[in-house]
């Protein structure tokens, strides 16, 4: 009896309900028309998705449900559109290629089997719904509830049955698309060895980085044969520079080069602190205007300890750069002119003019003034690698932990210590795939730990990660059991990497068609407000 009436229903569910929904709720709700309905949302080729299109794929999800938080910080409203946007581009390509879905199919399925297909976007987390939604319309006795299903696809997803029916077609239609996209997919033997590989193939390292930051309290050599031969080993890579940097040094505002000192009190200082600084600051001045050394005179007293190093140099200043008193004393002075005392929120200052620049500055300038910071950041990087070459050849020689430890410890005690101090460390067991130092790209890394042959605990020379140097000592290291890998785990390793390479070679073919219905400028998206309205 059931039976018959599933098939009763399903003949005439799609001809005759959208009639009986029109004289039930009436004609704008049996449309799908509730308010902003037919708003469209995007237009792929010559479809359009709505409003009301959306609003219904987000009820078959159940996002509804969820805090407006997390739908935000999900960005569920995105993965949904772009899942209808991505539907329609499959269904399209479905089609061309032969693929035909009636509704007749697809009404049958979500009568007999309680089944809603839905898309969401590429990237969605896995764990949200999609694919096979199931859902369910019988009575206690477990029978197909005729309207149950009714008042499911008019009240809650506010859709006709031939839009629901419509948008089912399409649904069915880009599944069958993945599938044959999906069909493609091919794991190799080696493929399998590599991945169990990976996934069973641990190490555990002491280490120690290197920054070249640390090192800035340290001078490189600043004389101008210095300078010229780094230019001359590095003619290429400084022009490459410049061209990068161009705009930097053409159709100029007036700028200034300055350098200061400066003598802090803040809105935190007292009455006594201020008229103290105001003190120190004219002392200083009286002795900068007498002609003593103005960068030693900053590098000795300046308050501020990133340009002190400097001799308080703080390059070229536009206007506005700095607060109002010392833009209007600094800009009012000739080239080697010291100015009197200048009070700023920070405290005192006593500015010195080095030079002024504006329109284009010349190439041979601009080239030796970017030259000047690269030097620097290569003479740091090389003082780490030093450093690091250093501390690995007696680590290696003696491959004791501790005392590599009071090595480092001595060391930043000359040098002193702060959170760049190179200090002796140690990550948890971490995989080919992992990321054992946070911050760190550590792909070099890796390669360097899971290369070292049978026996080796240190490399060969420090390992580069980025401009830093690290050196390190394997402490653990379990390679994967050969005998382990029996026919049950080598099936369920290629059942899990053909899943993910399906699933990354049809999000690539559904970013391709996305590509090329830009470029053909067949795909339009209007802003997406959240089903309440909200942006």
């Amino acid at each position: 009896m059931v039976d018959k009436f599933k098939g009763f229903f399903l003949v005439l569910l799609v001809v005759l309900l959208s009639a009986v929904f029109a004289l039930q709720f009436g004609g704008g709700q049996a449309e799908g028309c509730a308010a902003g309905g037919s708003t469209y949302l995007a237009r792929v080729y010559d479809q359009t998705l709505s409003r009301g299109d959306f609003e219904a794929a987000y009820s078959v999800a159940n996002f509804g449900r969820l805090p407006e938080e997390t739908q935000r910080s999900m960005g569920l409203p995105q993965l949904v559109l772009d899942g209808l946007i991505d539907r329609t581009l499959l269904a399209r390509e479905a089609r061309k290629v032969g693929f035909d879905v009636s509704q007749d199919e697809v009404m049958a399925r979500f009568v007999n089997d309680g089944i809603i297909l839905l898309s969401l976007g590429v990237g969605a987390p896995p764990m949200l719904p999609q694919g096979e939604i199931p859902v369910s319309f019988t009575d206690k006795e477990g029978a197909f509830n005729k309207d149950l299903a009714e008042r499911y696809i008019q009240n809650g997803l506010r859709r006709s049955v031939g839009e629901f029916a419509d948008a089912q077609v399409d649904e069915y239609l880009a599944a069958r698309m993945r599938e044959l996209i999906a069909s493609t997919v091919n794991v190799s033997d080696a493929e399998v060895w590599d991945d169990y590989v990976r996934e069973n193939d641990s190490a555990k390292i002491k280490f120690v980085r290197f920054s070249p930051a640390y090192y800035r309290q340290q001078k490189p050599p600043t004389s101008k044969t210095a300078l010229d031969a780094w230019m001359a080993n590095n003619a290429e890579r400084l022009s490459a520079e410049y061209e990068v940097n161009k705009h930097r040094y053409t159709n100029l505002e007036k700028q200034v080069r300055a350098r200061h000192i400066l003598i802090k009190a803040g809105s935190y200082a007292t009455e006594e602190q201020r008229a103290e600084a105001e003190q120190r600051a004219e002392a200083l001045q009286k002795r900068a205007a007498g002609g003593e050394d103005f960068a030693k005179l900053a590098n000795g007293n300046s308050d501020d300890q990133v340009t002190a190093k400097k001799g308080g140099d703080i390059g070229f200043l536009r206007k506005g750069t700095m607060p109002d008193s010392f833009d209007a004393a600094l800009f009012a002075m000739e080239v080697d002119q010291i100015s009197e005392i200048v009070e700023t929120p920070y405290g005192f200052h006593v500015i010195k003019a080095v030079a002024v620049r504006e329109g284009d500055v010349p190439v041979d300038e601009a080239k030796r003034e970017l030259a000047e910071g690269l030097y620097q950041a290569d003479w740091l990087e090389a003082r780490a690698r030093d450093a690091a070459t250093s501390a690995l050849a007696t680590w290696r020689g003696n491959e004791d932990d501790d005392a590599i430890a009071q090595r480092l410890a001595a060391a930043a005690e000359r040098s002193g210590e702060s959170a760049l101090t190179p200090t002796l460390e140690e990550t948890v067991d971490f995989g080919r795939s992992d990321n054992p130092v946070p911050g760190v790209s550590t792909s070099a890394l890796l390669d360097a730990v899971f290369s070292l042959s049978e026996g080796d605990a240190f490399p060969s020379a420090p390992v580069k990660l980025g401009r830093e140097w690290m050196i390190f000592r394997l402490i653990d290291r379990q390679r994967p059991d050969e005998d382990a890998f029996d026919d049950s785990v080598r099936t369920s390793t290629r059942e899990v990497l053909q899943t993910l390479k399906k699933r990354e070679i049809v999000d690539l073919y559904i970013q391709q068609l996305r590509a090329k219905a830009t470029a053909d400028k067949a795909l339009r998206v209007n802003p997406l407000q959240a089903p309440d309205g909200r942006t």
